[in-house]
């Protein structure tokens, strides 16, 4: 019996909605006393226009009031809602579970430690809408050819040591990505901008100060493509920076040291003890337009999130639950009521190869491996239809110029063509092909389960044998960036909105070594398209050849269930304008995102929980 009948019997989750039913739920709001289940979203809101010349930056638009301003106000100037909780209660606890090496995004995004906290915030951010908003800059615009990109800092705008933050701590801090000396792990997303001399300088073959990104003064920075580039601002949603007289003086790593920490968002590093908690508190020089409620906030350590959640030992938590707790959640009302769902970032997971090496140089292996695999099964016995919904290309339904079952003739389940496909490959019911090791990225035990259903429907229809290695994140990482990952499971949610995002992942010598020529050379043309109709039906074609030809074989979209406490109140809560309701992208992070950490507060129902001491 193949392990996926197995897990079929067993049946880890509850199937007692129609997949299509759950792609359109929208979760209750905690507050509730029963569960309804709402229209469908609507569609994410689309991109602004391609064409426009230029962008500046606009306010947050405006949510539901809280209650009426008490007569408390913290240390940040702010009026609690007269439904608040004591100023003592107004702290957020919440979950990590991976304790790396840097606490600063910007030295580390895939070895995170501490929680992985911004200590500044990106020149633009996003709302709960998924539109970009003023970050770090007030304003941007850019010139006729899309080429020329510049942002105004806001002129007050200071560190917590009283040092302006200026256009050199940007500049700073993208030569810090660039540098081949230092390695950075999320340089190939930085490199997919396109900035004027990136290839050069992060070869090796120029100097830092060739990168195309300009002080002009110490408020206005610049930042010069090679190729005209409409979705720059939201680009930049990744992007906090790094203090360049800290670093200078003490190393990138300053922010894990209270001692040398410093901050220009709302909060600071206090205390970080490796493997169990770190604690930011108020940064009381911080003068940011975005005003919080919460004062303090602790990032505890744990992989038993959903424990530590149901032990009141943190506030809120996030999926993706194991296949148990996903049963427990959905199957228990009072816990139904305190449940969002969100697609979060879009997140897809797939598996890719080593497209420069045997056997997997041969589009026809691709190809029998992409048929090979009952993606249906695969969420109704293991992710769970609440949980996640089954993809045959890179974009899930929602996103900006998506294309979803159109692409099962590429990628759909169909066993007797997979085999024909590794016949004609040399692998007749799989003699000699070579056994397989699945890479994995420090994975969960939900997508733990994932990749040993697909090893099994690998072997019940190809007779491909495979065996599953959850390396360290770190170790995994090294490996897939430099290319040297055979076989392997990764996902990957957007960092800014635009399809371009996604499809740049498959960018020649990028993430991915698939090197497609045809491809490469429509993606280039298809993201500085001004035209943006014609720049939607590129991205169309796109996403048509990546699945026809196999640039990873896609597996499933994932739907970011969560809970929060009814003591967790704030307009964060309310359903955004594609209709989903809860917490949204970019989660709690104070320096990507504009509203969900800074419009939250604690409300004076809060006695009626277990809830433990900041």
């Amino acid at each position: 019996m193949s392990k996926l009948s197995f897990i079929k019997q067993v049946r880890v989750l509850s199937l007692g909605f129609a997949l299509l039913a759950i792609i359109a739920l929208v979760a209750c709001s905690s507050s509730d006393d029963e569960e309804t289940t709402p229209a469908a979203p609507a569609p994410v809101p689309a991109a602004p226009s391609a064409s426009a010349a230029s962008a500046v930056a606009t306010a947050v638009p405006a949510a539901s009031a809280p209650a009426a301003p008490s007569a408390v106000t913290n240390v940040f100037g702010v009026e609690l809602p007269a439904d608040a909780a004591p100023l003592a209660q107004q702290y957020l606890r919440t979950n990590y579970r991976v304790e790396g090496e840097a606490i600063e995004f910007a030295v580390s995004v895939y070895n995170p430690a501490g929680g992985g906290v911004q200590s500044g915030m990106s020149l633009a951010m996003l709302d709960t809408d998924l539109q970009t908003a003023p970050g770090a800059a007030d304003s941007w615009e850019s010139s006729d050819d899309l080429k020329t990109w510049t942002f105004h800092i806001n002129e007050d705008l200071a560190w917590s040591d009283g040092t302006t933050v200026s256009a050199d701590d940007f500049v700073y801090t993208w030569q810090y990505y660039v540098d081949p000396d230092h390695g950075y792990d999320f340089a190939w997303y930085f490199g997919s901008l396109g900035v004027t001399n990136w290839d050069d300088v992060n070869a090796g073959d120029k100097p830092l100060s060739d990168l195309g990104v300009e002080a002009v003064d110490a408020k206005t920075l610049v930042f010069h493509l090679d190729q005209p580039a409409p979705y720059v601002p939201g680009f930049m949603m990744y992007g906090s920076p790094l203090a360049k007289h800290k670093a200078e003086e003490f190393g990138p790593y300053y922010n894990n040291d209270p001692a040398t920490t410093i901050s220009f968002t709302p909060w600071i590093l206090e205390e970080w003890i490796p493997n169990q908690q770190s604690v930011f508190v108020p940064n009381v020089n911080y003068n940011g337009h975005l005003k919080p409620y919460i004062e303090n906030i602790k990032y505890v350590f744990g992989d038993r999130r959903f424990d530590q959640y149901l032990a009141g030992e943190i506030d809120t938590v996030s999926g993706p639950f194991s296949p148990a707790d996903q049963e427990k959640l959905m199957s228990d009302s009072e816990l139904t009521a305190q449940r969002g769902v969100s697609p979060g970032d879009f997140r897809t997971h797939y598996l890719f190869f080593d497209f420069q090496s045997e056997p997997f140089n041969d589009i026809k292996v691709r190809q029998a491996f992409a048929k090979a695999i009952d993606r249906d099964a695969v969420i109704d016995f293991v992710v769970g239809d609440s949980a996640g919904v089954p993809s045959y290309g890179i974009l899930m339904a929602g996103f900006p110029d998506a294309v979803t079952d159109e692409l099962k003739r590429f990628q759909g389940f169909d066993p007797a063509a997979a085999q024909a496909l590794m016949a004609d490959a040399g692998f007749p019911n799989g003699e000699g092909f070579p056994k397989l090791e699945m890479a994995l990225r420090e994975e969960t035990s939900l997508r733990q389960a994932v990749a040993d259903a697909v090893a099994s429907e690998l072997k019940k229809n190809l007779n491909i044998d495979v065996t599953i290695n959850n390396m360290d994140q770190k170790t995994y990482m090294a490996g897939l960036n430099e290319h040297e990952l055979q076989f392997a499971m990764v996902s990957y949610g957007f960092d800014y909105v635009d399809a371009s995002n996604f499809l740049g992942v498959f960018k020649t010598d990028g993430r991915h070594n698939w090197n497609d020529a045809e491809f490469e050379a429509l993606r280039v043309e298809a993201a500085g398209n001004p035209n943006a109709v014609e720049r939607a039906d590129q991205m169309v074609k796109l996403q048509e050849m990546l699945s026809e030809r196999v640039g990873s074989v896609f597996l499933w979209g994932e739907l970011q269930n969560q809970m929060h406490k009814p003591y967790m109140k704030g307009p964060w809560r309310e359903k955004n304008a594609a209709g989903w309701e809860g917490l949204q992208f970019p989660n709690w992070e104070p320096g990507f995102g504009v509203q969900n950490i800074y419009t939250l507060y604690i409300g004076d129902n809060v006695g009626e929980h277990n809830r433990s001491p900041f």
